[in-house]
């Protein structure tokens, strides 16, 4: 695998296409990506999501990893969508309405106490 130049293949420029003829690719980190994602998958005219991590300083992080600190990733939501039938739009709409942007890595109302 080619990195680019990269120091590590997690900064290399990602490759990865859309599931499908039509669909385009969104990607939002939200802290959390659980429920964000499944408020995605609810989404007429989403026709897949994907969960995992961007950005961070490990090739590969695991949950455990990423959620105990240090490594830099954001956990992010992956969106398949048909433009449309489900414009950009909505797809930020949702993001803000589940993004808690005063807070690190958190949603609205995801604060445990």
């Amino acid at each position: 695998m080619s990195t680019g130049g990269a120091a590590s293949p997690a900064l290399a420029p990602d490759a990865d296409a859309p599931a499908g003829e039509g669909l385009a690719l969104a990607q939002f980190a939200a802290g959390c990506f659980w429920s964000v994602e499944l408020v995605y998958q609810r989404l007429p005219g989403v026709a897949r999501t994907e969960v995992g991590y961007s950005q961070g300083r490990r090739h590969a992080p695991t949950y455990r990893d990423v959620c105990g600190g240090g490594t830099g990733h954001a956990e992010v939501v992956r969106v398949h969508y048909d433009p449309e039938a489900c414009p950009y739009g909505a797809l930020l709409d949702v993001f803000w309405a589940k993004h808690n942007p005063t807070t690190l890595n958190r949603q609205v109302r995801a604060r445990v106490s």
